[in-house]
Order: C-alpha cells, then sequence, then structure tokens
C-alpha cells in the first residue's frame, strides 16, 4: 500500500464521516492536537519516572480520544467522559501536594525537561482555543473543553515538578 493517496491535492481531506475542506476549522483543532501529542510524546524521552511517563501515555491518549470526537462530526456521538476530567484532576492535585503555592509568574525554562513540557503545553492551549472557536461554531461535549484545559493545567504542574527536581 502506498502511503500517497493523492486524494488530498485538492485541499480536500476526510473526516470520519465525510470529506471537508483542510482549512475547516474540525481540521485546524485536530492538527493542533496533534502537534500537541507530538510534544508530549517527545517530553516521554526526557522523564524518569514511570508514573509520569505512564500520565503521558494516558494524556496522549485522552488527545487521541479527543480527536476522534472532534472527528466523528456528531454532537450525539461523545467519547470524553467525566472520568477522564476527573483522573486529570486527581494527578494534579497529587502532583500539587509537592509543590510551594505559586506566587509569581513563572517561565518553565530551567531544564530541557521542563521547557519540552512547556512546549506541550502552550500547543495544548493553542488547540484548547481552536476548540473554543469551533464550540462557537458547533456545540461541543462540555467535556472535551474541560478535558482540555485540565491536560494543560497538568503539564503546567509537571513543568514546575520537574524544574524544582533538577
Amino acid at each position: 500500500m502506498k502511503i500517497y493517496t493523492k486524494r488530498g491535492d485538492t485541499g480536500q481531506t476526510d473526516l470520519l464521516s465525510k470529506r471537508v475542506d483542510k482549512a475547516d476549522l474540525r481540521i485546524a483543532v485536530n492538527g493542533a492536537i496533534d502537534e500537541a501529542m507530538a510534544f508530549i510524546l517527545m517530553c516521554k524521552h526526557h522523564v524518569n519516572d514511570e508514573t509520569i511517563v505512564h500520565d503521558l501515555d494516558q494524556l496522549h491518549g485522552f488527545l487521541f480520544s479527543t480527536a476522534h470526537e472532534i472527528a466523528l462530526d456528531d454532537e450525539q456521538q461523545t467519547v470524553i467522559t467525566a472520568d477522564m476530567v476527573t483522573w486529570i484532576e486527581g494527578r494534579i492535585d497529587d502532583l500539587d501536594k509537592r509543590l510551594e503555592p505559586l506566587t509569581r509568574f513563572i517561565r518553565l525554562d530551567g531544564n530541557k525537561t521542563a521547557s519540552w513540557i512547556n512546549l506541550a503545553r502552550v500547543t495544548v492551549r493553542r488547540a484548547e482555543r481552536e476548540l473554543i472557536t469551533l464550540n462557537k461554531e458547533r456545540p461541543l461535549n462540555p467535556l472535551t473543553l474541560g478535558l482540555i484545559n485540565r491536560i494543560s493545567d497538568y503539564l503546567f504542574t509537571l513543568g514546575r515538578i520537574v524544574e524544582m527536581s533538577h
């Protein structure tokens, strides 16, 4: 099977149920999610803690599920659940217990790992902005918006942990 199909040469691509323009907002959202997933996978190469590696795999899976939900393009078919959001909140709370209260703006650039995590975080934030724009166009699963917000919160908290431990 060849990797190229030439089907996209005219500026069209596929959602799960139909062809759309490559400039479609759903494609932009999923593109930003794809970038965030790539950064999260890169972060795994810089983390030695197996629990954190597992967390990053979970976040990657949640983002993949988010992209799937967007590609379904059907507000009646949801993939993101409250349990996913609750899981991330629990992990954030566990990490936050190890940190001093935040009292100032921080850059998350104290080491290479924190910088990669920060790149993942800001990419998730961009995907979130795209998702909010899409939500204005057509209602999305409210849990999806909460999930992506928590993913960036997790990454910010993880970045703080990594800076503290190096």
